[in-house]
């Protein structure tokens, strides 16, 4: 699919979108089914369509941490972290995050995203949102012998998406890890208890992917809604390589109008163009606020700090940023177990890229991820109920971040999840490689295997973080990065949970047939990471990374509580500018966040037609 050089660009768009992402595409390609509106997408990134590291399921690490793929971003010393800094893998390319994430499809809880419409936005509730959970996918079932192997009783097949663009299956590479996976959880009374798309699902799974299966390639924005025919639509221009440098505002008679977008083109010059209708930042949760800032959105004092005119004072903007910190256990596989860790022997890189290139199978067509989604009281027995509530009226009293004005609201919201039986506190995951954090702050470090050995990894990640961080501009000059500041527990009930799900890994490895996967005394990675007791396992949480989910720093709330855009998605106090992507949630859903993305702009289409109207 191609797109569109500088010199094709005209003055003039009905919308002009900020992003070519996971959710500017979306809404590009739902606008332009009419064809009398015109649109023009502007993404910061190249066009990368058909590059093998993105169409390859397998070889998605090669993208992060290189700048022709991410935007490279890294955030400040952790102070619980032992003070490291926390890559923050962000897609810099068309078709932005979904084209190099790890495929996996997660969707939310219904007391998640209730809990946004309990925040101030009506028509935001889960029975509103589900359609468009269904809408931007199409579920392909799998075959007997693949629905038996991984246990899929749980799954209601007429309940998932029947006609959207991003197709969703669970392909091939399956082996004994996901096989024993949910049978682990089923003998340890945790059988997954329903559909994930009824909102109440929970317990040991096994994740579908954003994988086409005919193809045996990645499906994401970039390839389906913006697929050969969108890109022969005449009224939808895409120009990459093109930065922007702020939204054009002007005030009249109190009120803030978007008239277009300043943008720095590949050749180093700067253009200006002009919407006719809105303008739509589509930029993620790290540039969203970034660009607000850029163009006089923010903090009053902060843009002055910065010779930028304030137009709306909004010290929200930027704020409530929340993620999933995961904490990493590797084990020894046993002997025969497959773990990509063996693919650092060029010999055995280049067998299974050519059982790839011929059949669609090994380890780089893997696209089922062996999940779980659990409460702490369930793990820990009779009194796991009683000590949830304890730690809950301990700690949920304590500041979350400074200039919080929603605090109370999210944490009653929060709590009240925590305590449901239908909802969850963590997700597990066990990935078929190692991760040692302690090896460096990049990706291309942590990730590499540089550990001798095969290793299977746990993968334990807070679902529902009450910490909250920020990210705000440093600089006027719109390349520069901001600063991202996600303040990994700092709110200490976030360490209490996680530590306990840490300490649940033991009983994991020991249960069968998982235990049967894992080298008898083997070794762990990082290096002696046995957790003995709880404090050993809050030691353990210090060397989390990011799971590469940031939500939250434009939250759809009233300004009142520290909303930035309201329930249209419109930016408070402007009459045209919206904003459609992840840092609109005011809390973040669990697990990958890419099925809240799409929905979102799915949801956003159907208002801005409907807004036009």
């Amino acid at each position: 699919m191609g797109t569109f050089p500088i010199e094709v660009l005209s003055q003039k768009y009905d919308y002009i979108i900020v992003g070519g992402g996971t959710s500017g595409l979306v809404v590009a390609s739902r606008l332009t089914e009419d064809p009398s509106l015109n649109v023009l997408v502007l993404e910061a990134g190249s066009n990368r369509l058909n590059d093998p590291r993105i169409t390859i399921p397998g070889l998605v690490i090669s993208t992060w941490d290189d700048p022709d793929f991410d935007w490279c971003f890294m955030s400040t010393p952790q102070e619980h972290l032992n003070g490291r800094r926390i890559a923050q893998i962000r897609g810099r390319t068309l078709g932005g995050s979904a084209a190099i994430n790890m495929n996996m499809l997660v969707y939310p809880s219904k007391g998640c995203i209730d809990g946004w419409s309990r925040l101030g936005n009506p028509g935001w509730d889960w029975d509103s949102l589900l359609p468009y959970y269904r809408k931007f996918h199409t579920f392909i079932p799998p075959s007997k012998d693949v629905h038996d192997l991984l246990a899929l009783e749980y799954m209601n097949e007429k309940s998932q998406g029947t006609s959207g663009p991003i197709q969703v299956s669970f392909g091939g590479g399956h082996g004994p890890v996901e096989k024993a996976w949910p049978e682990a959880f089923k003998n340890l009374g945790l059988t997954m208890s329903g559909d994930p798309l009824s909102g109440t699902g929970r317990g040991g799974l096994s994740n579908p992917a954003t994988i086409d299966p005919k193809t045996k390639t990645r499906s994401h924005a970039g390839s389906t809604y913006y697929s050969t025919e969108v890109a022969k639509r005449s009224n939808l221009q895409v120009i990459t390589d093109a930065l922007a440098e702020k939204i054009v505002l002007v005030e009249t008679d109190g009120t803030i109008t978007a008239t277009g977008v300043q943008f720095l083109a590949e050749s180093g010059k700067s253009y200006t163009v002009d919407a006719q209708k809105e303008v739509i930042i589509a930029a993620g949760t790290f540039q969203s606020p970034h660009i607000l800032e850029l163009s006089g959105i923010g903090s009053a004092n902060l843009l002055k700090s910065h010779e930028i005119d304030a137009f709306i004072d909004n010290p929200s903007v930027g704020e409530n940023l929340q993620d999933h910190l995961v904490a990493v256990l590797g084990l020894e596989a046993a002997d025969g177990v497959p773990s990509a860790d063996a693919l650092r022997d060029p010999m055995v890189f280049k067998q299974m890229m050519e059982l790839y290139q011929t059949a669609g199978e090994g380890p780089l067509a893997a696209s089922t991820y062996s999940s779980a989604f659990t409460p702490v009281l369930n793990l820990r027995g009779n009194k796991g109920q009683d000590e949830m509530t304890q730690l809950l009226n301990q700690h949920t009293c304590e500041i979350g971040a400074p200039g919080f004005p929603s605090q109370n609201q999210q944490y009653d919201l929060l709590k009240s999840i925590l305590q449901s039986p239908d909802d969850d506190s963590v997700h597990y995951g066990l990935a078929a490689f190692q991760m040692n954090a302690l090896a460096g702050d990049s990706p291309k470090q942590y990730l590499a295997p540089s550990t001798p050995g095969n290793y299977l990894s746990f993968m334990i990640a807070l679902s529902h973080p009450f910490s909250r961080g920020s990210v705000h501009l440093n600089s006027r000059d719109p390349a520069a990065h901001p600063t991202i500041d996600p303040r990994y527990l700092s709110h200490p009930l976030d360490a209490e949970v996680l530590a306990r799900h840490v300490q649940y890994v033991e009983t994991l490895a020991q249960t069968e047939p998982l235990a049967s996967l894992f080298k008898k005394e083997g070794r762990r990675c990082p290096p002696d990471t046995t957790v003995n007791d709880l404090q050993s396992a809050k030691e353990i949480i210090k060397q989390g990374i990011s799971y590469f989910h940031p939500t939250g720093t434009c939250a759809m709330m009233p300004k009142a509580i520290g909303g930035v855009v309201n329930e249209r998605l419109i930016v408070h106090g402007t009459r045209n500018l919206r904003i459609v992507d992840a840092s609109i949630m005011p809390l973040q859903p669990r697990g990958n966040i890419m099925s809240s993305v799409y929905a979102i702009a799915e949801k956003a289409g159907d208002m801005i037609k409907e807004d036009r109207n």
